[in-house]
């Protein structure tokens, strides 16, 4: 281990989940090129970086495939989540006009069993969105395992969509959606 990391690991080690979320926060607002910029490659690969850095996306995957991502051989979990991430980072890279024109606050963390809740309201061109944070320890950091959108939970809209495409088309065919709407653009399973 490179000994200059050891302080990060630490600092990160000691973060509580709401500071996690401002840090991720105040990173991905430092991503965002100005309004009317292009945005670059390099850009949006930091951007979608910042995004997605405290999401726990396998956590996520295996949560919304239950059953399904037992059933698969190593080599096809790889590819599902080779996908799902592209997906997943796409998504957020596509969300700029939202970052820029948002607001978070974050509310008093509640303890779940091993979890703990981060509720935060996002303030929406003057309208309040709840916004609550699932997270985890997970090597020593916090994760976010799923992400509950005014009482709508992320994974269990991926637990649904993702159930009707295996149940229609096969894992397979679960796969070959995701990489057909990252190849067009679309966001949605």
């Amino acid at each position: 281990m490179h000994f200059a990391l050891i302080p990060l690991l630490w600092l990160a080690a000691t973060l509580s989940p709401t500071q996690a979320l401002e840090g991720r926060e105040k990173s991905i607002r430092a991503s965002i090129p100005e309004k009317g910029s292009s945005l670059t490659p390099a850009a949006k690969h930091k951007v979608e970086q910042s995004a997605t850095e405290l999401v726990d996306l396998e956590g996520i995957a295996k949560a919304a495939l239950k059953s399904h991502w037992d059933e698969q051989a190593p080599a096809k979990r790889q590819k599902f989540m080779k996908v799902f991430t592209a997906r997943f980072r796409k998504a957020a890279a596509e969300q700029l006009d939202f970052y820029r024109t948002t607001s978070t606050k974050f509310a008093e963390e509640k303890k779940v069993g091993d979890d703990v809740i981060v509720p935060s309201t996002l303030v929406v061109k003057g309208e309040p969105t709840q916004v609550d944070y699932r997270m985890r320890q997970v090597r020593g950091a916090w994760r976010i395992e799923d992400i509950i959108v005014d009482e709508v939970s992320t994974v269990q809209d991926y637990q649904s969509a993702f159930a009707r495409i295996i149940k229609e088309k096969g894992f397979d065919g679960l796969i070959a959606r995701l990489e057909k709407d990252n190849l067009k653009g679309g966001a949605t399973p």
